[in-house]
């Protein structure tokens, strides 16, 4: 036991008060004060004032002297509380170290009384004993001292601690020597504490006395198996050889007693004499220089010999108590089939009811256990190393090579990445193997487990059956066996209300839990652990976790160095000590290779979504062969019905649906899938418009199914069915007042549309404030993937359903995921945009609003071949012209095109005015010479241009970047799109 190691500081000692000095100040000033006043008065009354010069000094100096005593007296109390505090401290710390201390070691006394809360057989290499007690230093150190002798009692009584235990550590071998009997009794006392520390199971004893220890033979420690570390208990004599003495007690724990100190064998390097039944003298030890006198711990030949039968009784009833060479140290399972006769055994030839195997050997032999009978369910505890997933793999073998996979199908769960159980995974008796490695198909399984439950109860009502076995054609059980359950509950918490529920109802529905974890105490709740009646506890840290799987502290008695050694526990017999056999991969082989070719099982749950799926895949889905209403898009996952089914959408049940994905995801394929079905399924019953992600045909499909509702053209047609496709991309290339005129006719169409049957499905790449409260205006959405979790709550999903790794088509719909069909080619015959948009006016004068002038003009008279005026100024030969056209003073033939930007335009406004309502009014000669009414043509000019110019409000339908768009206000005051055609007949590029 290792001392308190703690510094504490002393209280700081009182100080001496300085002495009082002599008040001059106090003595000069009433003398000086006298004199003033005399010599300003002349009365010899003020003299009197200087008889007060040596009162006051007097006075101040017996005051002085009081505050000092009475600050000496203040400070000698504080110290002396402190000092009561500190020795309150130094108990208390004595106090904890002192039970400690007898907690690790216990004294024999305690021990065989059952005084002690020391755990029985707690470690197997425990050298350490108590000789009896006496003082021991306690690593006290009080600092602060100002002088040598400064608390000097204080510091002396702090470093000791009385009645603490003699502790010597027997590994140096331990000699005992005084008159008899007092040596046998402190030996006897030793040889209990030892018998109590280490199990039987990896220590054995060994007497090397006479007749008078005959009765230590009781204890249960073996004294014949060579792999063991024994105790060695010699009494020496004058006559006993030292050779034999030290060979027997080299390399062990050796206790000799003897009456004189020259008998005492070598090796014993610590040495104790007892001088009378209260005293002992410890004369040499490794550890402690000087000799030291103690109580020494003496036991009685009777106490002892009751001792060791009880201990001999607990062994036996934790089957540690066996005979040599009964459990081998390693064993295989091939061997172990071989011996009992069930490796070549017919697996039909099992009865069904039952789920018997052997795993390994105990003391009577092969040690067979049974999971219906024990069971239904089985914990399986043991630290790290102490060889879990060996135990599982056997189990797991042993059964599959007795029963059929008709018989008993295994569902392996491993959180440790599944290499423990990659092997077993061949058996055809395995219907899965989940590990952690895999979240998502984990969990996936997982909920599967729910639904076989339920599957398994509609099989036992339908047959009126109460259990699996009373049906016609019983299923196979199902064992799971769980691998580190501590690690799967830290990933998935919800599941422990599943497990419970399999507990509770799995004994007559043939389903079965092998739980395994390194401490089932505060893991597995007591709901569950209720229902486990077969434990199963490898080598474990502490008594408690011990105690919590098998209830005995046996298993943490187990040898560390022997993995594979197990407690096996029943509600109906005793603990019995076990050594699982070890599996290779070939023996898994080879009991795969004799089930195979056979039926394979029925799986609890079916496998992941495809990453493809065709329309020949859908009638596959149909639940109980009743098609899904609406247009079949695709297939649903849904494991807590182990089944899968078809995705569905209709509009007039699932309203406006919205498609959140990003680039790649299958959003355009998807729209096309529903066009191409919609078509297909309704034909001529319902309209149908596909618009491409493009700012003019969006804004035209908006614009124009807006109109008709609202002139109610919509209600008298026929039903509509409307698809955008990456409207948000579609909007941020807007300009603002497009975007905000734009979001404002969707929200009016998701609004207003159903009423007049239209519906709309609205894909967008990220779920934005283009549109406000878009998601709430459609009641359905679709997530497919996206690029991160925040997009994916962004659009309303859930953590748990974002799956990073979806391949295109993969999508969420309802918190269920789903897989969409996969694209069908298509030959489409696509019309370039540009030639379903009208050319400029063929008739009539054109008043051209450009940002480049001079290039528009050029192009224009290119194109036209007509004269071109540019608009530069009110005066020079461009303003003359205008005039003389005015006027009709002109004999230019053909068409008048007047080109200039926007702020000569305005500067001209007049001149504009003019010359549109002239040639519009179409009246004069001069408008039919110049062809009839005007139009004005804005080429690369934005919205402000455009208001400048028309002075209308009227927003113009937005252009198509790069493709040589252009607006034309047409005479009746229609705002069109048109194309400024290339010199060499092509419509512009841009």
């Amino acid at each position: 036991m290792s001392t308190v190691d703690e510094n504490l500081s002393l209280p700081p000692a009182s100080s001496a008060a300085p002495p009082a000095g002599f008040p001059l100040l106090a003595t000069v000033a009433p003398l000086a004060a006298a004199g003033l006043i005399w010599s300003i008065t002349g009365s010899a009354f003020a003299l009197i004032f200087a008889v007060l010069s040596p009162l006051i000094a007097v006075a101040s100096m017996v005051d002085s002297r009081r505050a000092g005593r009475k600050r000496r007296r203040t400070e000698t109390a504080a110290q002396a509380d402190a000092v009561a505090v500190l020795r309150v401290a130094i108990t208390e710390r004595q106090a904890r170290w002192r039970e400690d201390a007898w907690q690790q070691t216990p004294s024999a006394r305690d021990i065989v009384l059952g005084r002690t809360s020391a755990a029985r057989w707690r470690q197997t290499d425990a050298t350490l004993v108590t000789l009896g007690c006496g003082p021991a230093p306690s690593g006290i150190r009080l600092g602060g001292a100002t002088a040598p002798n400064d608390h000097r009692e204080l510091r002396d009584w702090a470093a000791i601690i009385t009645d603490a235990p003699i502790v010597v550590d027997l590994t140096h071998g331990l000699g005992i020597v005084g008159a008899a009997p007092l040596p046998e009794a402190l030996a006897r006392a030793v040889l209990v504490q030892l018998c109590f520390a280490l199990p039987p199971t990896d220590v054995g004893l060994d007497l090397d006395t006479g007749p008078e220890w005959e009765w230590a033979a009781a204890f249960p420690h073996d004294d014949v198996r060579p792999a063991t570390r024994h105790i060695v208990l010699h009494q020496a004599t004058s006559g006993t050889s030292a050779r034999t003495a030290r060979d027997r007690g080299q390399g062990r724990l050796l206790v000799a007693v003897a009456t004189r100190l020259d008998d005492l064998p070598p090796g014993c390097g610590t040495v104790v004499r007892v001088i009378g039944p209260g005293r002992a003298q410890l004369v040499r030890s490794p550890n402690r220089a000087p000799a030291i006198d103690f109580f020494p711990e003496l036991l009685t030949r009777a106490a002892a010999t009751d001792f060791a039968a009880a201990l001999t009784r607990q062994a036996s009833d934790a089957g540690l108590v066996t005979s040599a060479g009964a459990i081998p140290v390693g064993v295989t399972l091939t061997d172990l089939l071989t011996a009992g006769g069930s490796a070549t055994a017919d697996p039909a030839s099992v009865a069904p009811t039952g789920l018997g195997c052997v795993i390994g050997v105990g003391p009577a032999g092969p040690v067979l256990i049974d999971l219906v009978r024990a069971g239904p369910h089985a914990i399986v505890g043991g630290t790290t190393g102490s060889g879990k997933s060996e135990l599982l793999t056997t189990w797991v073998a042993s059964l599959a090579a007795v029963h059929s996979a008709e018989q008993v199908n295994f569902l392996l769960v491993d959180f440790k990445g599944g290499a423990a159980f990659a092997p077993l995974s061949r058996l055809p008796h395995c219907v899965g193997l989940i590990t952690d490695l895999d979240s998502q198909t984990a969990a996936r399984a997982l909920a599967s487990l729910g639904a076989e439950l339920r599957f398994r109860e509609r099989m036992l009502s339908t047959a009126g059956a109460r259990n699996l076995t009373e049906l016609e054609h019983p299923l196979p059980r199902l064992v799971i066996v769980v691998d580190e359950f501590a690690a799967m509950l830290g990933a998935f918490p919800e599941l422990h209300a599943l497990f419970v529920d399999i507990a509770a109802r799995g004994r007559s529905l043939g389903v079965h839990l092998i739980l395994c974890t390194q401490r089932p105490a505060g893991v597995v709740r007591d709901a569950l652990m209720a229902n486990c009646s077969l434990r199963l506890s490898l080598r474990v840290n502490n008594r408690a976790d011990s105690q919590a799987v098998i209830g005995t502290d046996a298993a943490a008695t187990l040898d560390p160095n022997q993995p594979g050694r197990c407690v096996i526990a029943t509600d109906t017999v005793e603990p019995v000590l076990c050594q699982v056999a070890s599996t290779g991969e070939s023996d898994i082989l080879e009991i795969a290779a004799r089930f195979s070719g056979g039926t394979a099982p029925r799986r609890p749950w079916l496998n992941a979504l495809p990453t493809l799926v065709t329309e020949a895949d859908l009638r596959r889905f149909t639940v109980e062969g009743v098609p899904a209403p609406g247009y079949p898009l695709g297939v649903l996952d849904e494991p807590d019905s182990q089944r899968y089914r078809v995705f569905a959408y209709a509009p007039e049940i699932d309203g406006h649906l919205l498609v959140v994905g990003g680039s790649g995801s299958g959003k355009s394929t998807l729209l096309c899938t529903i066009a191409r079905v919609a078509e297909r399924e309704r034909g001529a019953q319902i309209a149908i418009e596909l618009v491409n992600a493009d700012v003019e045909s969006t804004w035209d499909a908006l614009e124009r199914v807006s109109m008709r509702i609202e002139s109610g053209q919509q209600t008298t047609a026929l039903p509509r069915l409307l698809l955008l496709d990456d409207f948000d991309s579609v909007s941020a290339r807007w300009q603002p007042d497009h975007r905000l005129a734009a979001a404002d006719l969707l929200t009016g169409l998701l609004r207003d549309g159903p009423a007049a049957g239209v519906h709309l499905v609205v894909a967008v790449q990220r779920l934005t404030s283009a549109v406000p409260g878009l998601a709430s205006l459609c009641p359905s959405t679709l997530l497919l993937k996206l690029s991160s979790v925040q997009d994916h709550l962004a659009a309303g999903g859930l953590s748990a359903n974002y799956h990073a790794s979806l391949p295109a088509g993969g999508g969420v719909w309802h918190n269920t995921c789903v897989q969409l069909l996969a694209p069908v080619p298509v030959q489409v015959q696509l019309t370039p945009l540009a030639r379903s948009t009208p050319q400029l006016p063929d008739h009539g004068p054109l008043l051209v609003v450009s940002s480049s002038p001079a290039r528009t003009a050029a192009r224009l008279r290119a194109v036209l071949r007509v004269p071109v005026v540019e608009l530069a100024g009110t005066t020079g030969p461009t303003a003359s012209a205008l005039i003389s056209v005015e006027t009709g003073q002109t004999d230019a033939p053909g068409r008048l095109v007047v080109v200039g930007d926007a702020e000569i335009w305005q500067a001209h406004w007049t001149l504009l005015t003019r010359l549109r309502g002239q040639i519009t009014s179409g009246q004069t000669a001069r408008g039919r010479l110049n062809g009839g009414p005007a139009s004005i043509v804005f080429d690369r000019c934005g919205l402000s241009d455009f208001r400048m110019v028309s002075h209308r409000r009227q927003l113009p339908p937005p252009l198509a970047p790069g493709r040589g768009r252009v607006w034309v206000l047409h005479p009746d005051g229609d705002v069109t799109r048109a194309v400024l055609p290339e010199p060499d007949g092509s419509l512009a590029s841009g």
